[in-house]
């Protein structure tokens, strides 16, 4: 049965298939977080626009107010969440995490992808010795088996011919004994002659 190892390209296309779900999952889940980064955002500006004594009522009316104005406006506000993810990406300490990221995540592919590709071509090599192996093992092997069969043939032979030189041997004997059994018995029951 041969062993087929991951290559490289196998780790690519299952990272790519990964990162299509995860992507397919997150648009599932992108809006609702843009809405309510937006509902954030427009909360913190309306609250900074408000006067700076209101009352705990005031205030609660006012949330209110943003909470109701949200939920009619939930597109608006994912449209507003969505540049406010961009203005927060622009950032330049965000900017250079996300590139940092990015960096270290192609750092992390290409030594994966290395790793891969060494474990494969390692994989190789050691089947190809068990291979090899495993042929000079069944070789000597065989080579051993045509020596024993070779061995027990002359053998048998030696038996064999031992076997049928006893067997002669004893067929011989065993004529000479009925020959002057035969013999003996003839000169009993012949005729005398005078």
């Amino acid at each position: 049965m041969a062993v087929t190892l991951p290559t490289s390209t196998d780790v690519r296309k299952v990272r790519a298939e990964a990162n299509r779900t995860v992507s397919a999952q997150f648009d599932l889940i992108r809006t609702p977080l843009l809405a309510g980064l937006g509902a954030g955002d427009l909360a913190l500006h309306t609250l900074g626009e408000l006067p700076e004594r209101l009352t705990p009522q005031e205030l609660r009316k006012q949330a209110d107010k943003v909470g109701e104005q949200a939920r009619r406006t939930y597109a608006e506000l994912a449209d507003r969440g969505e540049v406010a993810l961009r203005r927060i990406r622009n950032q330049p300490q965000v900017a250079r995490a996300l590139r940092g990221v990015e960096d270290a995540t192609g750092r992390i592919e290409r030594q994966v992808d290395r790793a891969v590709d060494t474990a494969h071509d390692r994989g190789e090599e050691v089947l190809g010795r068990v291979s090899r192996e495993t042929r000079s093992v069944g070789e000597r092997t065989a080579r051993a088996t045509q020596r024993t069969a070779a061995r027990t043939a002359r053998n048998a032979r030696q038996a064999s011919d031992e076997f049928a030189e006893a067997v002669q041997e004893a067929g011989a004997e065993a004529a000479h004994t009925t020959r002057s059994a035969t013999r003996k018995a003839a000169n009993r029951t012949a005729p005398v002659t005078r």
